[in-house]
């Protein structure tokens, strides 16, 4: 019997500018055990326990800010950043993401998230750029005088481990809101965070950027760190993505004085018209966009679709074109460029379980399959199949119907992208889609595109608003200030 030779790596603590290479504690992901410095020897200086202390944030410029920002992303390319090549060798061993995708996020994806017009669009659009460099007047329907300024805001992430683009936006969101945070690195990703932290140390160990952002790994449940990490007074907000159990669990430090941001997890799903087996050429199109939002990133983000249905109610000979329409899908989920997605190198076993007895029974029949390389599971009853939520490595159910309206009754508050085909069936279903759970509606083959792209808002959310603290300043109207009902010198009603 072969013996797994166990990988031991050291993934130090990045704490306000600080790197901390005290190796204590042995932590376990995949076949890697990687060793951290003793988060509890740190509580004392892991929160920042004034919001005053946030001052110099205030005091620098956006410009200020996007510059920083972009000369950091221009250090984060694999092949001249140490920080990202050891991030690179640890995340092969534990991430779901196969070596090629991972490469290629490292590589290049990772500094998108830092370009300058990104980030000052995503200020302008969100929030405004006015309000994020000092007190905006306005005067509201009463006559008051109000000045109004976006503040940062003490914030711990819990972010999540099935991207590195994850902890590469979250250091940006940290930054154009001019906010302190805390980082929660994952188990199978403890290194992403710490590699970007590190390379700003390198930039500049004493800009307030640099001192306002800190990467940390605990194991989750760890009482001690997290009555620290989470509690008011230390923080005042909490940015959490994560599975249910996690964001219950985060949930129970919610009160007076913190705020939850739930970035929790979705289900993405696709709608595709009767167009669709109609015509040759509009079914080709729809296979090889539907093969874009199953396979990029190997399926790995809450955007790609593990549902399609498709409406059969025009078509004829539906089983025969339904099973061509799968196999073209398939074809064109292997034809996806190796950097965007390849045959997965791990498949949950859960997952791989279902597909063997899908294999043996027929149900649901299975187009490819079987393999690393993903596939097609037709469900002909019309339902979706119930582990819809383990789909990954590039498997997604197709489902036909003969009402659209039966796809809607199923869709819930956990859908996150809903992408459909034709343009034309995504403007008449947005409405419904919107009031029946979906929170991004995009046409088929756009799903995952633009994963960089902080303008837009997240998961129903307008991140970045809420991560500010919205300040008022209010003077006296033009009339002397009386309070409502005393104008006359007694209460009115």
């Amino acid at each position: 019997m072969t013996q797994v030779r166990t990988r031991v790596v050291d993934v130090p603590f990045v704490l306000r500018g600080h790197v901390l290479t005290d190796y204590a504690v042995e932590h376990r992901s995949g076949d890697v055990v990687f060793r951290t410095p003793d988060p509890h020897a740190i509580l004392a200086d892991l929160p920042l326990r004034s919001r005053i202390g946030m001052e110099d944030l205030h005091t620098i410029t956006l410009d200020e800010i996007i510059d920083f920002l972009a000369a950091l992303g221009d250090r984060l390319r694999l092949d001249r950043n140490e920080h990202l090549q050891e991030a690179f060798a640890l995340t092969v061993s534990a991430s779901n993401l196969s070596e090629s995708v991972l490469r290629a996020v490292y590589d290049d994806q990772l500094a998108r998230f830092f370009r300058p017009g990104v980030i000052r669009d995503a200020v302008e659009r969100r929030l405004g750029v006015a309000y994020v460099e000092g007190w905006v007047h306005e005067r509201d329907a009463d006559g008051r005088d109000l000045r109004v300024r976006a503040f940062g805001a003490r914030t711990t992430h819990v972010v999540a481990g099935n991207s590195p683009g994850v902890s590469a936006q979250t250091i940006v969101r940290n930054a154009v809101t001019r906010s302190d945070a805390i980082i929660k690195t994952p188990a199978n990703d403890p290194v992403t965070a710490v590699a970007i932290l590190r390379t700003m140390v390198d930039l500049d160990a004493d800009h307030p950027l640099t001192k306002h952002v800190s990467a940390v790994h605990w194991r989750g449940g760890d009482e001690v760190v997290e009555r620290v990490a989470y509690s008011s007074p230390n923080i005042d907000k909490i940015v959490a993505w994560g599975g249910f159990a996690g964001i219950k669990h985060v949930a129970q430090y919610v009160g007076p004085g913190v705020e939850l941001l739930s970035l929790d997890p979705k289900l993405s799903l696709s709608i595709l018209g009767p167009e669709v087996l109609a015509d040759a050429t509009v079914g080709a199109e729809a296979a090889r966009r539907l093969a874009m939002d199953v396979g990029l990133m190997n399926q790995e983000g809450c955007v790609n679709s593990r549902v399609a249905y498709i409406d059969v109610h025009e078509c004829a000979e539906a089983d025969t074109a339904v099973r061509a329409f799968a196999t073209a899908v398939y074809d064109a989920i292997q034809a996806l460029p190796e950097g965007a997605s390849s045959p997965a190198d791990r498949i949950p076993g859960t997952l791989r379980d279902e597909i063997d007895a899908a294999v043996l029974t027929g149900e649901p029949e299975v187009v490819g399959g079987g393999t690393r390389a993903g596939g097609v599971l037709i469900s002909w009853d019309g339902r979706p199949v119930d582990y819809t939520a383990f789909l990954a490595a590039r498997y997604v159910n197709l489902v036909p119907i003969t009402d659209i309206a039966a796809a809607l009754e199923r869709v819930s508050s956990i859908a996150q992208t809903c992408g459909v085909y034709p343009a034309s069936l995504r403007e008449s279903l947005r409405d419904a889609l919107a009031l029946a759970g979906v929170q991004r509606v995009v046409t088929l083959g756009g799903a995952a595109a633009n994963g960089d792209n902080q303008a837009i808002p997240q998961d129903g959310l307008e991140v970045l608003r809420r991560m500010c603290r919205w300040i008022v300043d209010e003077g006296d109207p033009e009339r002397r200030a009386v309070a409502p009902g005393f104008e006359h010198g007694s209460p009115t009603g």
